[in-house]
């Protein structure tokens, strides 16, 4: 995604383009998710992750092939709807076979390996740049591999939802029914679409070597390893929905302190750190309460829910956010970045206070 949206930069000079690059991913994320309850309702989930995967591999080397806008963002599209059922087939995985009093800490060691992934992308960026063949063949490896450990190892397969469970009313009925979680997800996409796609931009803008940029991201995708796992567990014994809250808090003031930062590199890698690993927790817990309210194959419409919420805030916030990096150059992003998060905070109150008795 940092490759991608650098490369847009140079080609267009637009924020709003580099942001709607971004969104033609949460485009097609929306628009494969009511179809894969359905599709794991009638395919083995482990094919369908290793076709996904190949695929999604086959897709990368041709960016640099073709570097025209419209075909950069068919190529977006296609490997979102890729993406998505990776996303969705394993997250349902997972949540169908973790214990109920070790689930957050489970999905914590998910989020810290997703969150590996992403830091080797930030160090390849560091190594390789953005130019060049390079970037692209690495992320062709990267898929490449990733299909091996689904293809070599055993376990148990993900249950596959019954017709009524695998409807895209199964779906509208989870997002009702777990509002909290789904709301997490959104902001979640939201948040980390725009670190990877308009962040590189905004270092690139504050003055920042590709260099710096590539350790900046790392900086935020290590703090996302680091920080998976305690919160996992914190909120396994303090409640999820307290933790949420706090995490949420955090995805409010991190944006500011960036802005303090400035161009100190150590200082602006330090606050991603804390930043983005704790607002890719979103996502854990946004899962782990998913996996509070949902079992067996209900869970595929519920994840299948989750992500489409994210998708969501994906398509919004990096259109929100390059408008906003244009309109007032580079800070806007921080402040759309910023007010995400209070909208949702204000959401978790308000339904707080909807539940309290009379």
């Amino acid at each position: 995604m940092p490759v991608m949206a650098l490369n847009l930069e140079a080609m267009t000079g637009s924020g709003l383009i580099v942001g709607l690059n971004g969104a033609a991913a949460a485009l097609s994320t929306i628009a494969a998710t009511p179809f894969i309850p359905r599709l794991l309702s009638h395919y083995a989930g482990r094919s369908l992750i290793i076709s996904s995967l190949a695929f999604t591999a086959l897709c990368i080397p041709l960016f640099p092939l073709f570097p025209d806008v419209i075909v950069w963002f068919a190529l977006r599209f296609a490997m979102g709807l890729s993406i998505t059922i990776i996303f969705v087939s394993s997250e349902t995985w997972i949540n169908q076979i973790a214990p109920a009093e070790k689930r957050a800490t489970i999905l914590g060691l998910y989020a810290t390996a997703l969150a590996s992934g992403f830091g080797a992308g930030g160090l390849l960026l560091a190594a390789l740049g953005s130019t060049g063949p390079g970037p692209w063949i690495a992320g062709f490896c990267l898929f490449s591999i990733g299909t091996l450990p689904i293809i070599l190892l055993r376990g148990p397969g993900i249950e596959q939802p019954d017709a009524e469970s695998a409807s895209f009313k199964a779906m509208i009925r989870a997002a009702g029914y777990a509002p909290a979680a789904i709301g997490a997800g959104l902001l979640f996409g939201a948040t980390e679409t725009i670190f990877f796609s308009l962040f590189p931009v905004y270092g690139e803008r504050i003055g920042l070597l590709d260099s710096s940029i590539g350790f900046m991201m790392a900086a935020g995708a290590l703090g996302g390893i680091a920080l998976q796992t305690p919160l996992g567990r914190l909120a396994d014994h303090a409640g999820r929905l307290r933790i949420t809250v706090l995490a949420t808090l955090v995805c409010i003031v991190g944006p500011g302190l960036i802005f303090l930062a400035g161009a100190n590199t150590l200082a602006i890698y330090a606050v991603m750190f804390a930043y983005v690993g704790t607002a890719t927790g979103m996502y854990t817990l946004g899962l782990a309460m998913i996996g509070e309210r949902f079992d067996g194959g209900s869970m595929a419409a519920a994840n299948a829910a989750f992500v489409m919420a994210y998708g969501v805030g994906s398509l919004v916030g990096p259109a929100a956010g390059g408008v906003g990096m244009d309109v007032m150059n580079p800070q806007g992003v921080l402040v759309v970045t910023s007010g995400i998060a209070v909208i949702y905070l204000v959401f978790l109150a308000v339904r707080q206070i909807q539940r309290r008795p009379a």
